[in-house]
């Protein structure tokens, strides 16, 4: 999966999502217990609908959001938008998860807050920086999805090295993520994940 865009607007928001992907304090998760989870390619036709259901709750999640910061990002640049995901992200994940009915969230090897740390399932391979996306089988027929999430030049407007970020950029980052590891980015750079938890038909 590739959150790529050809409209330098759109590409704002793809960057924003990617601020995102750092920034906000991850929901209850899958304990793995000591077991070692391993990406599975054949899929049964429930976990077939899982994965869908998860897909369609990052699709959910990312165009809540996409509002949310295209406002944001219009009204008063980028700066403003660290600070609006901030408080908003959270409350966004939080809705989506209660309308769908699945644990979602954003995770990275690099940080923005040291809260938003990956599922135990996905902890490997975001160590391992997969680079496409990821279905795993957890305990009690869940379904643990991880999609990846790539930069466009615009992202390096929060994420760019520290001669690319704007002074206001890098106090309201200095602000809010006073240990921030979200910079040093690239165009095309995989930047983090959205990753899902989606329950099996034994828990309806």
């Amino acid at each position: 999966m590739r959150l790529d865009t050809s409209t330098n607007g759109f590409a704002i928001i793809v960057c924003a999502i990617a601020i995102l992907s750092g920034c906000t304090k991850s929901t209850p998760m899958t304990k793995s217990n000591g077991k070692n989870f391993q990406p599975i390619t054949n899929l049964s036709p429930s976990q077939a609908k899982q994965k869908e259901k998860a897909v369609a709750a990052k699709d959910k999640l990312f165009q809540s959001l996409m509002g949310e910061l295209t406002k944001s990002m219009s009204d008063k640049g980028p700066a403003n938008s660290i600070s609006v995901c901030k408080t908003r992200a959270p409350e966004i994940a939080t809705d989506v998860s209660q309308e769908t009915g699945v644990l979602i969230g954003r995770t990275s090897f690099k940080l923005r807050n040291a809260n938003n740390t990956a599922p135990d399932w996905a902890a490997g391979l975001v160590k391992e920086r997969v680079e496409t996306e990821a279905v795993v089988a957890l305990p009690n027929d869940k379904l643990g999805v991880l999609l990846p999430i790539r930069l466009k030049a615009t992202c390096i407007l929060c994420h760019g090295t520290d001669e690319q970020l704007m002074p206001e950029v890098k106090a309201a980052i200095a602000s809010d993520y006073p240990n921030d590891q979200a910079t040093g980015f690239a165009e095309g750079d995989l930047r983090g994940y959205f990753w899902v938890e989606v329950p099996g038909e034994s828990a309806k």
